[in-house]
Formats: C-alpha cells, structure tokens, sequence
C-alpha cells in the first residue's frame, strides 16, 4: 500500500523470512489493538476473512472505527464452518460498513445469505507481475512434456481428481509427466494414491517451495491444471492465485467451472475449463490441448493480456485504497450525523406526566440527542400530547405488551450511541445529558451509566436519593446488585447501543423488576459506573405491594449462572462485601422482599 499503513494483528506468525512484514502483533485477547484503538491510533478495521469480522464487531462498536470485512471462500456463509455462525453473521452484515469478495460467484453467496448487495465489492486479487516472465510454450521436441499443479493438498483443488486424470492420459501419452507443489493433510494420501494408479514413476511431489522456486518450476512446464471444486463442508475457492501466475508465465491452463474461475478463465480463448469433478472431461480436455499445440502461443498471449487487464496488484492494491477512502468518508459523515444519545420513553395512559416529561429533555443543554416515545397502547389523551410536540420527537404506536416491549421497540429504532432510558412520569434536571456525555468521553471503557436522583413524592419536597454507591470492583458491583444493596433507576441509566446486542434486550415475561434483570445481566460484560450527582426526578406514586416470590428467584438465577457462581463463590462475597450470612441462611429468606 503507499497510502495507509497496516499494523497486522494475528494468534501467531509463520514464515517470516519468506515472508517479511512489518508492523506484526501477536494479540490473543486483542487487548493490544483494543488499546490502539482507544487512543484513536487506527481509522479503519480490515478484517480478513468472515470469522476475524465476527470476533471484530465488539471492537468495532465500542470504539466506533468503520469494519471492511473480506471474504475469500472457506469461509463462505454456506459452509459448515460458517453456518454454526449464523446469527453473528446477520449482524456482522448488518453492522459492518463494507465487505469484499474475491469473485462475483462470492458476491451472490453474501448476497443470499441476507448480505446487502450495495455493501459488497468485489475485489480481485492481484499479482506482482514483474516477478512472472510471459514467454511463448511449445510442444518438446525431445525430452518429457510436463504438466505441472500448484496449490495446497486440500479436497478442493482437485488434486486426486487430477492424478486420476493423468493415469489415463499418461497411457495415450507416455511422454508427460506431472508435477505437484504444494503441502497439505493429503499430501500422503496422494502419494499412496500415486502408486496404486502405478504412475508413481511419472509423477512427482515437490513438497513446500519458496516462491522463487515455484517460478522456476512454472518455467519449464508445458500446461497447468488445478480441477478446483467445492468440498464436502461447502469449502470453496475465490479465484486462485496459483491460476493468475500461470497465467502470467504464458502457460496453458486446464481448470473448472468453479466459484469465480470462469470470471478469470473464458474457456477457450485465456483458457479451457471442465465441469467439477469430471475425470472424463479433464482428460478429453488435456489430451485435445496437447494435440493442439499450436493454439498455446494465443492461449498464453490472451492469458498474460487477462491478467496485466484485471489482477494487477498495483492496480487492485490502488482500488481498495480507494474503497478504504470511501468508507472512513462515508462513516465520518455518518458518525457527524448520529445523535450522541437516543432518549427512549416508554409510556402508557400518562397524559398527567408525558408532557412534562418531553419538556424536561427538550430544556437539556446538551442538544446531541433523539427523542424516541413508544406509547404501549394508550387510550387517554397520550397520543394527542405526544404529538403536539412536531418533529421533535419521535412517536412510535404498539399493541400494549408491557413496558419490556416498549423499551424494546425504542432500542430497536434508536440511532443513538449511547440509549438514555426515561420513564413517561420522571424528568431529566436539565444539565443531565451535558454531565452523561461529558463523564462518557472522559471514561471511554464505560459502557453503563446511572446516577444519583432526587425522589418525589405527590408534588412534594424531593429527597435526595445518595446511597447508590461507586465500586470499581466488578465482582463487587455484581454482588451488591444481586442483593439489592442498592437500586439503579431506569431513567438515571445510560447504556451503550452495542451492549444490548451482547446481553439481550429487556425480557418481555417479567412487567415489574425488569431494569434490575437487565442490571444483573449487563453485569456480567460491563462494570457500572456512577455519576455521584443528582440528574433526574424520580416519581413515587403509592401503589399496592407486588409479590416477588415468582419473579425474583428467576432474575438470580439468571445473573447465578451467568456469573458462573457457586455456593463457595457467593459465602466468600457475603463475607466480604455483605451480611456474613452464608449462601444457604440468605437463601431462604432472599425472595420474600419486593
């Protein structure tokens, strides 16, 4: 590249003096470009190959860096590898900017596994053409004619099709011999599989080779075969690089009508091709190319004219610098255009309070926000009130389903960063949102934020509501919100967007006590932390006691398992963070609170 410079992160490095590169970290955890990544030091992700997409999206959304995520055929959506995938892989198409393919074939796979079309680009890859010497081949007068196979001994390039092929077609010409380079788990299995053909003698394994050797070893072939096809997983090929050198080198190709090849290879003028597994077919095919020799020389000139065309490196190497320019430009527009916060109220029958309620985040000084109301099925005067207020808010009309489902709905349609919750009775005092966003921007690891408050009571004199404590410790923020130590209130939270999609939503079963199940389970991913201020007005009405013997053992079991706890691990965090009664005496008495 002349125009970014990639750092590398990787589980491990291979073939360095082959291979020399700059800039390589090994990163297990990627705590490494976590850091980078906080500091602002990269403006683009590249994630190579459909899984490092997946494992990338919780940085990507943390840290807000646009994603272009490649495909290159292993890991193709309908291989068994990927469908155990499934679902991260919706969002990955949903979430990420950009993904490339090597091939149109691979475009219309993405496309039919839910990717959408204008979010592909197909990006060949390319060659050094200076490294291969196009040069005109002819038949030998005298000496073997030799056929030659580059590529990995895997199921999909086709090897054992090809040493089947060539035992036929060493018995109508003796002369040709067959070389394989390339290693892989069937490199014995061919080799076996060699010598029961009996054409052992006729064909040699060549093992690994460096790629100045590779080079060499296409320089004095005749032809090249690789019969690609799909394997028995689903695995499939891009385009094969193996393919474009020889291309380059002047050499007749034999290969399939597999995956993007056809996009490479016009059969019959760059190339000739046969159907997948079809030894029949590559064997007609090889034995009329032999006997045709004079059409080789046009072969390879129209082969090289292909490749110097379309998978040039320095041209591809340009084209995705520019698709790079393209989407850090389309997502800092974007990025300009989101709202830092999305303020979701749930409401139902509160045509006393929504009006107030609006008001008191129209009045924020911090204008960085969407409104989103999701009224659940009012029959008062709601709507009406809702509605007055224009284009500045956001008005949503469901079945009534309960409070989970209209928090639900608002998260779902938030375009926010960050989602600040607010009940349809409370008020957010009118520095709220300013103090959130500044606290979030000095704390950039915080993702789940809550707040003193004042509590009201019938219009009364409020009370400052203090006790809610700032821990730092996580095992410690968990276990004083599974006791109920103390309670976050809905509209002092501030959550980031992306947690939701690792936690879950709000569940929908529980109408009561459904911000502490959603507290317990942020716990398990994100420590709180707390604004020791007062930032909202929280509305005590007087109401009939809820019995919580049903609900609340459910909402510890949940957090329990999802903590990984056992009775060893609670005692040993009662004694130190609680009561000092042990797992088994809270036990039966933990559930009769409401």
């Amino acid at each position: 590249m002349k125009r970014y410079k990639p750092y590398i992160f990787c589980g491990k490095q291979r073939n360095t003096n082959s291979f020399p590169c700059e800039n390589v970290r090994i990163d297990h955890g990627h705590h490494q470009l976590n850091r980078l990544l906080r500091k602002g030091f990269f403006q683009l992700i590249h994630a190579r190959f459909g899984t490092s997409g997946i494992r990338m999206l919780p940085l990507k959304e943390k840290w807000s860096v646009p994603l272009v995520t490649s495909f290159h055929g292993c890991d193709s959506p309908g291989t068994d590898r990927m469908r155990k995938h499934k679902k991260s892989l919706q969002r990955l198409f949903a979430i990420g900017e950009c993904f490339t393919v090597p091939c149109q074939a691979m475009k219309r796979e993405l496309m039919k596994h839910g990717c959408p079309e204008d979010k592909i680009t197909v990006q060949y890859s390319g060659i050094d053409l200076d490294q291969f010497t196009y040069k005109e081949r002819s038949f030998p007068e005298e000496g073997p004619l030799n056929i030659i196979y580059v590529g990995r001994m895997v199921e999909k390039k086709g090897a054992e099709l090809l040493l089947k092929a060539f035992q036929r077609l060493q018995q109508t010409i003796p002369q040709a011999r067959l070389t394989l380079v390339g290693e892989g788990a069937l490199k014995n299995k061919l080799q076996k599989l060699s010598k029961k053909l009996r054409i052992d003698k006729h064909v040699e394994f060549k093992g690994a080779l460096s790629h100045q050797e590779v080079v060499k070893q296409l320089e004095r072939s005749h032809i090249f075969c690789l019969p690609s096809m799909e394997d028995r997983t689903g695995n499939q090929e891009g385009i094969p690089n193996a393919i474009k050198e020889a291309m380059a080198c002047g050499l007749p190709v034999v290969s399939t009508f597999h995956s993007g090849i056809p996009e490479l290879i016009e059969d019959g003028r760059t190339g000739h091709l046969v159907a997948e597994k079809d030894v029949n077919g590559l064997v007609r095919k090889l034995i009329d190319l032999i006997r045709q020799p004079e059409t080789w020389s046009e072969l390879g000139r129209n082969a090289r004219a292909k490749i110097e065309a379309d998978f040039n490196r320095n041209v591809q190497t340009e084209k995705l610098e520019r698709l790079f320019d393209h989407v850090i430009q389309e997502h800092e527009k974007k990025e300009s255009e989101r709202p830092f916060f999305s303020v979701i109220i749930p409401t139902y029958n509160r045509e006393r309070f929504i009006g107030k309620t609006i008001k008191s985040v129209l009045q924020q000084t911090c204008t960085d926000y969407e409104i989103i109301v999701v009224d659940d099925g009012s029959t008062d005067h709601t709507a009406k009130i809702i509605n007055s207020f224009g284009s500045q808010v956001r008005y949503v009309y469901q079945k009534n389903s309960g409070p989970s489902v209209a928090r639900n709905t608002g998260i779902r349609l938030a375009k926010g960063k960050y989602i600040a919750f607010l009940d349809s009775d409370d008020l957010f005092l009118p520095h709220k949102l300013e103090k959130n966003k500044k606290f979030l921007e000095s704390n950039p690891n915080c993702q789940f934020l809550y707040s003193w408050y004042y509590e009201a009571r019938r219009g009364k004199k409020k009370r400052l509501v203090s006790n809610i404590k700032k821990i730092t410790n996580i095992n410690e923020f968990r276990f004083h919100l599974y006791r109920r130590k103390f309670t976050i209130r809905t509209s002092t939270a501030v959550i980031h967007h992306s947690c939701f999609d690792t936690t879950g939503l709000f569940n929908s079963k529980y109408r009561y006590s459904q911000d502490w199940d959603i507290w317990l389970r942020l716990a398990s991913r994100y420590r709180g932390y707390c604004q020791k201020t007062p930032l909202v007005v929280y509305r005590r009405h007087h109401r009939k006691e809820i019995p919580a013997a049903g609900r609340h053992p459910k909402i510890r079991k949940t957090a329990y398992d999802l903590y990984q706890w056992n009775k060893a691990t609670l005692n040993s965090l009662d004694r130190k963070y609680g009561n000092h009664r042990t797992y088994g005496q809270q036990r039966k008495g933990m559930y009769n609170r409401p």
